[in-house]
This record gives C-alpha cells, sequence and structure tokens, in this order.
C-alpha cells in the first residue's frame, strides 16, 4: 500500500514539473575538485611514533549532469546525479613507518539544494543542500619508507644497515569506506553567456562529507590500552563551467 502510494505522488510530482516545463532548465556541469588539507592524530597518545594521516591538496575530477526546477524569480531547486574522483595526498605514519601516496575515491552522489537568487539581474544563485554519497571504489597507492636510524638497536652507522627503506604499495580501502553516506554543501552560481543561443554558469561548491569513513573498532582487544580516534571526514572543494542544455 505504501509503495502505491508513493507511486502515486511520485507520478503526480512529474506530472506537475512537466506541465511547467517552462521552469525547468536541464544542466550540464563539469570541473576539478580540490581536497582540503586535514590531519588526523589517530590515537590520544603523546608518544613519538604515534599513528597519524596527513592529507593535502590533489585534484580529481566531476561531471554532474541535474535540474534546475524554478519556483519564483528569487528562488530554485537543483537536483542531480554525478560522478565524482576525490583525490588526496597522503602521508601515513605508524612508528618507524611512513606510507605517502595518492588516495582514489570514486563515487556516484545525487546532491539536492535551495538556491536563493540575488543580483541587479538575478543572475547569481546561492544554494544550501545536501547529498548522497555512493562509494564506487577507494584505492590507495604509493611508496613506504621505513626509517631505520630511529630503531634504537640498530647502529646508524653500520655501512650494512640501509637508514632509509622504500617500498611501492598499493592498498585497496573501500572496506574502510562506508558503501553509502552523506553530507552537506554551499553553492554559488553565476549565470554566464556563451553565445545568443547558449548559456550557462561557473559554480563553486564546498563539500563536507559526513561518515564517508568507517569508525575504529572499538571491540578489538588493543582498544583496552589504547584509545583510537577515527580519521577526519573529508572536505572538498569544485570549480566548475556549465552548460544549459
Amino acid at each position: 500500500m505504501k509503495q502505491k502510494i508513493l507511486f502515486i505522488l511520485l507520478t503526480c510530482l512529474f506530472t506537475q514539473l512537466y506541465s511547467q516545463v517552462n521552469t525547468i532548465d536541464f544542466q550540464l556541469a563539469l570541473g576539478p575538485t580540490l581536497s582540503v588539507p586535514k590531519t588526523s592524530e589517530l590515537t590520544n597518545s603523546n608518544v613519538s611514533g604515534s599513528p597519524e594521516i596527513k592529507s593535502s591538496i590533489n585534484i580529481g575530477v566531476f561531471i554532474l549532469p541535474s535540474i534546475n526546477y524554478s519556483i519564483s524569480e528569487k528562488s530554485s531547486i537543483d537536483f542531480g546525479i554525478g560522478y565524482y574522483l576525490d583525490r588526496f595526498s597522503i602521508e601515513d605514519k605508524i612508528g618507524y613507518v611512513t606510507y605517502k601516496g595518492n588516495r582514489n575515491i570514486h563515487q556516484i552522489q545525487t546532491p539536492i539544494n535551495f538556491n536563493f537568487h540575488f543580483g541587479n539581474d538575478k543572475s547569481y544563485q546561492f544554494g544550501i543542500g545536501t547529498f548522497a554519497n555512493f562509494t564506487v571504489s577507494a584505492k590507495e597507492k604509493g611508496d613506504s619508507n621505513v626509517d631505520s636510524s630511529r630503531i634504537d638497536f640498530i647502529d646508524p652507522n653500520d655501512p650494512l644497515v640501509y637508514n632509509n627503506i622504500s617500498i611501492d604499495y598499493e592498498k585497496d580501502l573501500k572496506d574502510n569506506y562506508n558503501s553509502v553516506s552523506f553530507g552537506a554543501f554551499l553553492q554559488l552560481k553565476k549565470s554566464i553567456t556563451f553565445s545568443s543561443s547558449k548559456k550557462g554558469f561557473v559554480l563553486l561548491k564546498i563539500n563536507q562529507y559526513i561518515k564517508a569513513i568507517k569508525n575504529n573498532d572499538t571491540n578489538s582487544d588493543i582498544s583496552q590500552y589504547v584509545e583510537f580516534k577515527n580519521e577526519k571526514e573529508p572536505m572538498t572543494v569544485n570549480l566548475g563551467v556549465g552548460l544549459i542544455l
């Protein structure tokens, strides 16, 4: 019964939208994504060598087909479904070992937001919204470095000892991420004109992920002795150019 009611409501909604086709714009936006640097201390210990993850700026890409539904001259709603590749430069330290690499997160996102139109010609749109995020894959690749000079029982002056040992690594991190997560974002769009018949926009979008990364296992045996902390949730910035189709 609930499914029938939902189907009827959705049918009525789409009928209403298509009956007001002049208020609907189909849009396509694409551009780079930039990761925001963050440092995550993974334990409450101040001991040298405590695990820590630093992420720094890297560049990914997104492509987002969407619908803009005009409510009035001063407001509208955006809804879309798009592909996002978020990339992070990672430095992961655990004791004497440092992992340096690039983390690539492939995702499908369904953002929806409410826009406030402003400016003399209402060409600016300020949007507040949320998104559902579906993780497709998450991988990290780089080099691991062992600093043997910091190990007490090894003589760093011994010619037979290599002070720095570097090994390539590749990790599949999909199990570290929730398959479905959510987030919130702020967005600013500016309408532009490419030609007399083609209009578009430029956009700036700031995304904060929520519950994208799984929490540490508090039931593990070692958690009885060490208080673990979770890696901080990602934040990204999207810069895009869009076409109104």
